[in-house]
């Protein structure tokens, strides 16, 4: 092999693994909501309230909190953004339903799936990774960095 050649393989290798590191770090998923939600931006602790059934209402708008069914994505927002583990959480909405009668998020099978119940449901809030977030009749109220 010729020198030109490793060289050309070294920095290709250098540049897999520049991406590959910048991707892990950077991932961010997106809080998202119908674009008819009263709100145009939204904090962490807000998101919590609502995925914890303690904000049922924005204004005059009934919340309709929607979670994903993937594994990866729900496990990063359960720890990144609620400050739970799956099955703190869990445990948390199976107490909540049986002692106030309040219903969990509706859960979604995909990312399509949640972008399209959200887009069409007033008052429709979920996440996804924000760059799967199209112009999907969707609103992105919040991006949360949490890693790979």
């Amino acid at each position: 092999m010729n020198n030109r050649v490793r060289w050309g393989v070294a920095v290709g290798f250098m540049v897999l693994l520049l991406w590959g590191n910048a991707y892990a770090i950077a991932r961010e998923l997106a809080i998202v909501s119908n674009k008819d939600f009263p709100l145009n931006t939204i904090t962490v602790a807000k998101v919590k309230e609502i995925y914890l059934g303690e904000k049922l209402t924005e204004g005059s708008v009934k919340l309709k909190p929607m979670e994903h069914n993937d594994e990866v994505l729900k496990k990063r927002f359960i720890e990144k953004v609620m400050g739970s583990s799956i099955d703190g959480y869990k445990a948390y909405w199976i107490k909540k339903f049986f002692q106030e009668g309040i219903i969990p998020p509706t859960n979604k099978a995909s990312s399509a799936d949640v972008l399209q119940a959200v887009a069409q449901t007033s008052g429709g809030i979920g996440y996804v990774w924000a760059d799967e977030v199209k112009d999907d009749g969707v609103k992105v109220l919040l991006k949360v960095e949490v890693g790979n």
